[in-house]
Parts: structure tokens; C-alpha cells; sequence
């Protein structure tokens, strides 16, 4: 019998006074099997939209010529928690990412690859939206549907705060039985 366990969630830290900004972020490990370099091919098809990254890898020499991409690394939980969706778009099967786990937990809303144990952690039209990962057309889909309409973010980013992962205790509970 097997019994899939999800990443128990971390004690995020309280922030007070979080206005959305509009850019789309992605942060952690940035290369190309992690999907930067699609995200990077989205960035260049929307010129009027800011992409932000915050990590390391690869790809960071890739986003000098990018006139809409920031590339930072302050912060991290008030700049995920001030972005208006946050993108985990990995071509390759991640196993229960805290990247998509941290942003819903500060209430940002995700679009993500259709990778691993991504779409577990995702619910599509609630807490953000899946694509196929390293469809770039599917990807800026996605992206425009959150960011189509105020209503529809709002709506996300409330949902992202009803969002139900382990806790350390019921982790705990589920891998002593």
C-alpha cells in the first residue's frame, strides 16, 4: 500500500501591510530544466508585463538583455508575497516543491508545470493554474488568465489563504502509521 506525503508546510513569517505589485515571479534554482529559460521565452512575448527572479543557476546570464526582468535576491518572502503570481514552470518531475507550497502559504497564486507533484499542489481556477511544461504558449495562457481581470487575482489570492497542507504535526500522525 502506498500513501503519498506531501512536504509538511513551514512557519511562514507574519507580513503586515502586503500590496500586490503585478509582476510574475519565479525563484529558487533558475535553469533550464527548472523551466527559466521557457519563462524567460514568455518574458520576451510580453514586454509590458515585469518578470522578477530570485536565485541562482544558469539561466541569470541569460535575463541581461531582457528589458522587463528583474533579477533580485532580497527579501524573498515580501517579494513572493508582493507578486501577483508566482511561476514554478520545471521541466523536470519535482517531487513537492516549497517554491509553489511558500507562495500560496504568503497568498500568491501559482501557475505550474504539469510536472511531478506540481499539479498536487495546485488548484487549477482556485489557487492558480497548470500548463504543459515547456509549452510557451500554454505557459503566457496561464499567466494572462490570472492576470486578465482584478476579480479574478483577488479571488485567487483569497483562495490561497484556504489552502490545506501538512502540517508538521499531521505529517508526524501519517508517517508513524
Amino acid at each position: 500500500k502506498t500513501i503519498g506525503l506531501h512536504n509538511f508546510k513551514k512557519e511562514m513569517p507574519h507580513l503586515d501591510n502586503i500590496q500586490k505589485k503585478g509582476y510574475v515571479l519565479e525563484f529558487g534554482h533558475l535553469s533550464r530544466d527548472k523551466g527559466t529559460d521557457t519563462l524567460l521565452e514568455v518574458a520576451k512575448k510580453m514586454p509590458n508585463t515585469e518578470f522578477v527572479f530570485i536565485g541562482y543557476g544558469p539561466s541569470v546570464d541569460k535575463m541581461k538583455d531582457i528589458p522587463n526582468v528583474k533579477y533580485l535576491g532580497e527579501e524573498l518572502y515580501r517579494i513572493i508575497a508582493e507578486a501577483a503570481i508566482s511561476v514554478c514552470p520545471s521541466e523536470w518531475y519535482e517531487n513537492c516543491p516549497y517554491s509553489v507550497m511558500e507562495s500560496v502559504l504568503l497568498g500568491t497564486p501559482v501557475v505550474g508545470s504539469k510536472m511531478g507533484g506540481i499539479p498536487e499542489l495546485i488548484e487549477p481556477g482556485k489557487t492558480g493554474e497548470l500548463f504543459e511544461a515547456g509549452n510557451v504558449e500554454e505557459l503566457m495562457k496561464a499567466i494572462k488568465k490570472v492576470l486578465q481581470t482584478q476579480d479574478v487575482l483577488e479571488r485567487y489570492t483569497k483562495n490561497c489563504s484556504q489552502a490545506n497542507y501538512e502540517t508538521t504535526e499531521s505529517y508526524y500522525i501519517k508517517l508513524m502509521k
